[in-house]
């Protein structure tokens, strides 16, 4: 039992630093240039590709754009005109990582919100137990479900607690293909379980 709680300690260790080091891989801004003008900057810290997208409340993408070469620091110049007053999500995404802010279009110009980072979380089945790492940047509600044949099992509430690792043992369940759901505010992680 001590040799399990090690490992899984050594393991939730190793990706909390991992995932805590890409975090601050991407960053992303919007700077107003004008009432009709702004100026997207994306910066990387070491050379990676990412897509970026500008979209209104309801989803409707007004903007995209994925570099097809890796770079650092990107900036383009954003004609605003085009858009109606309104709230906006200015969204990056590079592997993991998601980092957003959203931004209200006025006659004046834009002012813009905080950043918002989300990484995915790390799920691993080894030896019958189920892993599940995850940094809660934006400090959502979190909730863990198991289910087979999407029926529930086991959920837990877990908050919004900022750094999560959780383990389950999944040892003495019957053969079979279970999912798990990590519930992320409005974003869910799934993460399929092969039991032989």
């Amino acid at each position: 039992m001590k040799t399990i709680l090690k490992v899984t300690l050594v393991f939730a260790f190793a990706a909390f630093a991992n995932t805590l080091f890409a975090a601050g891989n991407l960053s992303v801004n919007i700077l107003s240039a004008s009432a009709k003008k702004a100026i997207i900057a994306v910066s990387t810290c070491c050379n990676s590709n990412f897509s970026i997208s500008v979209a209104n409340e309801e989803g409707r993408i007004f903007y995209s754009k994925e570099n097809l070469e890796p770079t650092e620091d990107y900036l383009t110049e954003f004609d605003l005109s085009a858009l109606e007053d309104g709230k906006y999500t200015l969204k990056a995404v590079s592997q993991d990582i998601t980092t957003e802010r959203t931004f209200r279009k006025t006659d004046e110009g834009i002012k813009v919100g905080k950043e918002k980072t989300k990484l995915k979380p790390f799920f691993g089945y080894q030896d019958g137990i189920l892993r599940c790492t995850y940094l809660n940047f934006p400090k959502e509600n979190l909730t863990l479900y198991f289910l087979k044949k999407n029926q529930l099992l086991y959920s837990k509430e877990l908050g919004k607690t900022f750094s999560v690792t959780e383990g389950i043992n999944l040892s003495r369940l019957e053969k079979g293909n279970y999912e798990v759901i990590l519930s992320a505010g409005d974003q869910e992680y799934s993460f399929r379980v092969d039991k032989e």
